[in-house]
């Protein structure tokens, strides 16, 4: 990187796929059990890709970054999905419980667990830094995973909460402003180019991109740092 590394007071954490698995197979087999609950005639990774498509779409669509005042109102991921399966039993001619369903994605969720590494290294990194997590999430499935990891968070904040999704600036300056911090104390880690890395060096912190699925790769970037794992991130910091 061009810019000077110095070391963080402050690390902040994204949760899904940074430091707690979203386990792709997990939603597939959820999709799986609606299908065989309800004695629909579907396939269900059909059923699946279905509903992800407008998943993805509301993703993309919930925040305007050219013009952040005009996003549309904002949404919990519960009501997100609950319109995603109504768009689908439409499509399919089907009297589905969307309500139900969502319900079902958000305790799906919230079974996630921490990868192998977090606990140890979040332990570690707290001894001689804050820390804390900026996720979006729901506060129904982001905070019983975080208890898993049985770590005392300085600080979190939700996209439910901030009522507003990463990478809109938003998010991260209701955080700074609710708990009085610079900015440029903060290091950011998550796993996201445009939600994460936009976001977070949007307001001047240091990103960090967290890529689990690329063995052993450590990068310094013009516009982040690139990790593996969160041990690598550990080292780095240690040796500032």
């Amino acid at each position: 990187m061009s810019k000077k590394i110095t070391s963080p007071k402050i690390i902040l954490f994204d949760c899904f796929e940074t430091i707690v698995e979203n386990d792709l197979n997990g939603w597939k087999s959820l999709f799986a059990e609606i299908i065989k609950k309800n004695h629909w005639n579907l396939d269900p990774l059909e059923f699946w890709n279905l509903w992800k498509k407008y998943e993805v779409n509301f993703r993309e669509i919930r925040t305007n970054m050219e013009k952040i005042e005009e996003s549309p109102p904002f949404i919990t991921y519960e009501k997100a999905w609950k319109d995603c399966f109504d768009i689908v039993f439409r499509e399919l001619n089907i009297d589905g419980n969307s309500k139900l369903c969502a319900e079902l994605c958000i305790n799906n969720m919230a079974k996630n667990e921490p990868y192998n590494d977090s606990a140890e290294m979040l332990n570690k990194l707290s001894q001689n830094h804050k820390i804390g997590v900026i996720s979006n999430a729901d506060n129904n499935f982001l905070y019983p995973v975080l208890d898993k990891l049985n770590i005392n968070f300085d600080f979190t904040m939700s996209s439910e909460e901030a009522e507003c999704y990463k990478p809109n600036p938003n998010i991260f300056k209701k955080f700074i402003n609710k708990n009085n911090l610079n900015p440029k104390d903060c290091w950011y880690v998550g796993d996201k180019e445009f939600d994460d890395v936009i976001g977070s060096s949007s307001l001047g912190m240091q990103p960090v991109l967290i890529n689990r699925s690329v063995y052993n790769d450590l990068r310094y970037l013009d516009k982040y740092i690139q990790i593996s794992d969160l041990r690598q991130l550990y080292e780095i910091i240690k040796s500032l």
